[in-house]
C-alpha cells in the first residue's frame, strides 16, 4: 500500500475515533442518556472508518458491535441480535442455493438458453444480456456469482461481433449485462442478499408485512421503469451507427450448451429445490412457513444429496457479507433500545417532516439527489442505507408513508457508480470481465442515466404505493 495512503487512513483512523469520544463525552440532550451518547459515538466512528476504508468492511462492523457490549451501552444480546434472528438465517440458505446453482452448471444452461432466443445484434444481444440477468436475478442473490456466469458472455459476444476493447459497443453489452444483475436486483426481495439487509433494518410489523410477493408488487413499477428506460439509455449512449450491419455468430453459444450435455441430476435436483423455494417464499402469507426455514431447508436437502459438500459450503459462501450484514441490521435494534431513533426524530422534525409530509414527488426528487451526493464520501453502501433508513423512518410513519418506501427510495439512489469505489457490485462485474473490456469512464454516463431513470421510477410508483396502502 503507498504510504501516503496508508498516513491518510491511519489520521482518518483517529479522527474516527476523536469523533467517538466528542460525542461520548458532549452534553446529554433531553431524550438520551450517557449510554446513547457512547451509542452514537461508536456508530458515527465506524461510518467514518467505512468511508476512508480503514479496514475491511466487515471488521468494522464486528468492532462496532463488540465495542457497544465491552463499553456496556447495550447487552451483548442487543449488539448481536441480529445473529439470532430471521433475516441473517434468509441469507444465508440463499447465498447457498446460489453456491449450488453456480457449482452444478445450471446458471449456465439457463443464460445460454435464453441467449440463443434473441437476435444476433447489437440491440438484441444487449435485450438478451439484460433478460438472462433477470431469469437468473430472483433464483441467485448473489451478484458474484450472476456475474462470473454473464460476464464471460458478454465478452464472447463482443469478441465474436468484433467489437474491440474498450469500444463503445463493448461498453454498451457491459452495460446491459450490469444493469441486468447491479441494478435490477431490488425488484425481488431474493434477488440480492442486500434486499434483506434492508428489509431486516426496518421495524418488525413493516418486516412481517413485506413478504417475497408483496415487495415484488411494489418494486414492480420502478423495476419496469427502470429497465425499459435504462435499456433504450444503453441503446442510444452505446449502439453502433450501423446497428444492421453488425451482427454476431451464435455458433459459440450453441456449443458451449452442447459442451454442458444433457442436464445432469444435480442440476436437475438444484433445480427443484430453488424453484420449489421460490413458490414457497411467494405463499408465505398461505403457508406461513418462514422464509427462513425454507431456504435453511433448501441448503440441508443440497448436502444431504452432496450436491453441496463441505468444503463448498465453508469456502464457497460469502461468510465476511453474512458478519457485516448481521451487524449492520442490528444497529436499529440498538438504536431503538437507546431512544436515539426517537431523538433523531424530534431533533430532525422540524426540517424533514414538511419535506416528507408536503408533496411526496418533491421529496423523492430531492431525497435521491442528497444521496447521489453524499455517496461522494460515504464508500458502503450498507452503511449509507442504514443511516438514512434509521434517520427517515420515525418521519415517514408520521407522514403515513410505509417506511419500507423510504428504505427502498434509499435503497435504489445509492447504487450509483459515477466513482468507481462507490459501488461494489460495479467492481465486481468489472473485474468479471478481465478488467479490460471496458473503463469506468465509459461507464460515467450510463451512471448518470441510471440516476435520472430511478428518481423516474419512484415518480412513477407513488400511484401504485397509494393503491397499495403504502401511501396514505
Amino acid at each position: 500500500m503507498n504510504q501516503s495512503i496508508k498516513t491518510w487512513k491511519l489520521v482518518g483512523g483517529i479522527v474516527g475515533i476523536a469523533v467517538a469520544l466528542l460525542i461520548a463525552n458532549a452534553p446529554v440532550p433531553q431524550g438520551l442518556t450517557v449510554k446513547s451518547m457512547w451509542g452514537m459515538g461508536i456508530f458515527v466512528c465506524a461510518v467514518v472508518w467505512w468511508m476512508i476504508d480503514l479496514i475491511s468492511d466487515f471488521g468494522t462492523a464486528l468492532l462496532m458491535c463488540c465495542a457497544w457490549a465491552g463499553f456496556k451501552v447495550v447487552p451483548i444480546t442487543s449488539a448481536f441480535s441480529a445473529f439470532s434472528g430471521g433475516t441473517l438465517w434468509i441469507i444465508v440458505g440463499a447465498l447457498g442455493l446460489g453456491l449450488a446453482a453456480t457449482k452444478c452448471g445450471l446458471l449456465n444452461r439457463v443464460a445460454l438458453i435464453t441467449m440463443l432466443r434473441f437476435p444476433p445484434t447489437f440491440k438484441g444481444q444487449s435485450l438478451s444480456l439484460l433478460i438472462s440477468g433477470i431469469i437468473l436475478t430472483p433464483f441467485i442473490p448473489s451478484a458474484t456469482a450472476k456475474f462470473a456466469v454473464l460476464a464471460p458472455f458478454a465478452k464472447s459476444i463482443c469478441e465474436n461481433m468484433g467489437y474491440e476493447n474498450k469500444s463503445e459497443e463493448a461498453a454498451g453489452l457491459f452495460g446491459a449485462m450490469f444493469v441486468a444483475i447491479g441494478l435490477a436486483y431490488p425488484i425481488f426481495l431474493s434477488g440480492n442478499f442486500m434486499c434483506y439487509a434492508v428489509l431486516g433494518l426496518l421495524p418488525k410489523e413493516i418486516q412481517a408485512q413485506m413478504t417475497w410477493t408483496n415487495w415484488f408488487i411494489n418494486a414492480l413499477p420502478w423495476g419496469l421503469t427502470m429497465l425499459i428506460l435504462m435499456y433504450y439509455a444503453i441503446v442510444r449512449l452505446y449502439g453502433p451507427n450501423k446497428q444492421a450491419l453488425t451482427k454476431v455468430d451464435t455458433s459459440f453459444l450453441k456449443k458451449q450448451l452442447e459442451a454442458l450435455g444433457a442436464i445432469t441430476k444435480n442440476e436437475k435436483i438444484v433445480a427443484v429445490v430453488i424453484v420449489s423455494a421460490l413458490v414457497l417464499w411467494m405463499t408465505e402469507t398461505t403457508h406461513g412457513i418462514s422464509s427462513a426455514i425454507v431456504s435453511l431447508v433448501g441448503v440441508v436437502i443440497l448436502l444431504a444429496t452432496n450436491v453441496i459438500d463441505r468444503i463448498s459450503f465453508r469456502a464457497g459462501i460469502a461468510w465476511d457479507a453474512v458478519i457485516f450484514l448481521g451487524a449492520l441490521i442490528g444497529v436499529s435494534k440498538v438504536f431503538a433500545d437507546l431512544k436515539i431513533d426517537r431523538w433523531l426524530s424530534t431533533v430532525f422534525g422540524p426540517y424533514l417532516s414538511p419535506l416528507v409530509s408536503g408533496n411526496i414527488f418533491v421529496f423523492f426528487i430531492v431525497l435521491s439527489v442528497f444521496i447521489y451526493l453524499v455517496r461522494v464520501v460515504l464508500v458502503s453502501q450498507l452503511a449509507a442505507i442504514a443511516m438514512f433508513v434509521i434517520v427517515l423512518t420515525p418521519f415517514s410513519v408520521q407522514a403515513g408513508i410505509s417506511p419500507w418506501v423510504m428504505a427502498f427510495a434509499v435503497f435504489v439512489a445509492v447504487n450509483v457508480w459515477y466513482v468507481s469505489y462507490h459501488n461494489a457490485s460495479f467492481l465486481v462485474g468489472f473485474y468479471a470481465t478481465g478488467g479490460d473490456l471496458v473503463t469506468h469512464k465509459q461507464t460515467i454516463k450510463l451512471s448518470i442515466a441510471y440516476m435520472v431513470v430511478s428518481i423516474i421510477g419512484l415518480l412513477v410508483s407513488v400511484p401504485v404505493w397509494k393503491l397499495t396502502g403504502l401511501i396514505k
